[in-house]
């Protein structure tokens, strides 16, 4: 390595707070222990539930952090360490890494920053104070959070149990006129609630989701209870859903067997050319499906706030 970018290395590693305080003999060690990877946009460093046996230095690009369950919650950018926790804790990893643009990365084994860690005291003096005041600190944040999301949580209670009371103020109006309905016309209480149901039906948007990955799908329709989301796992099935059912909204994967993504929008077009189609993919950008006619796309693994407000901005609800 050139001393130059030796120099400006040990410089930003020192600002990085686990390393803060270290002399630059001392980044120096911890920079050979530094093996450099270089990924692509979709692929992994980690994944959760693994050992911690690296912590990553993250010197250019952006990394996505994405729970077990597949929700994306934070985006890293540089220059950050991060598994820094786990390779000290021994503790499993919590969360999977995936790129999220092309990335330059430091990885440290825990093999050797123990080895480190044991041999020079002074170093392990720091670094473990820099992890106590980096936990500290994020304690402080958590209560902050903690503190507001228990302020909003009462907020949003107070209008739900007002909300409780209107429809329950609005279900016995609706038994009333359904006896007194009944009691008038021609058709009995029964007759009448089945055509209610089928007016509600009618009014309740209906959203395709289209994606070989069955835990994507029902992540999906867990983000949209206001709407009846109905599912299909490649293109073809979802075609002939498509004919079948009266839909406002199609959501699709890119990537899947028997016809991809692209495929479907094709066949949507010519067929049901008002349809609304959004794209979703982890493999693909927005600019790489910018020729394609698309409603709108989102990156996988899909931020939930961003696909409901997508959603609801394509469907009409946000106008409403």
């Amino acid at each position: 390595m050139p001393p130059e970018s030796s120099k400006l290395l040990v410089q930003v590693l020192r600002k990085i707070p686990i390393f803060k305080g270290l002399s630059p003999s001392q980044v120096k060690m911890v920079l050979s222990l530094c093996a450099h990877k270089s990924y692509k946009p979709g692929s992994q460093v980690c994944r959760s539930n693994t050992p911690s046996d690296e912590m990553y230095i993250l010197l250019s690009g952006e990394l996505v952090v994405v729970t077990v369950e597949g929700v994306r919650v934070a985006t890293i950018l540089p220059v950050t360490v991060v598994g820094e926790m786990g390779v000290i804790t021994g503790q499993p990893r919590s969360a999977t890494l995936e790129v999220g643009k092309p990335s330059n990365i430091f990885a440290i084994k825990k093999a050797k920053f123990d080895l480190m860690l044991r041999d020079e005291r002074d170093m392990r003096g720091i670094i473990y104070r820099n992890l106590i005041d980096v936990l500290s600190g994020k304690l402080t944040n958590d209560n902050v959070r903690l503190r507001d999301y228990q302020l909003e949580k009462d907020r949003y209670e107070g209008r739900i149990i007002a909300l409780e009371r209107q429809l329950q103020e609005q279900q016995e109006r609706a038994r009333i006129a359904v006896e007194m309905a009944a009691k008038s016309g021609d058709m009995t209480s029964d007759e009448i609630e089945m055509h209610l149901d089928e007016q509600v039906r009618e009014l309740t948007q209906r959203i395709l989701v289209v994606d070989d990955e069955a835990d994507f799908r029902r992540l999906v329709k867990e983000a949209l209870p206001a709407f009846a989301v109905v599912e299909a796992a490649d293109g073809k099935e979802a075609l002939g859903m498509v004919k079948n059912e009266k839909l406002d909204l199609v959501i699709t994967d890119i990537r899947m067997p028997n016809m991809d993504g692209f495929g479907l929008l094709t066949n949507l077009r010519s067929q049901f050319p008002d349809l609304p189609v959004l794209a979703v993919s982890g493999y693909i950008d927005a600019e790489q499906i910018r020729d394609y006619d698309f409603d709108g796309f989102i990156d996988k693994p899909v931020s939930l706030k961003q696909l409901q407000v997508l959603v609801d901005k394509t469907v009409g609800k946000e106008e409403a």
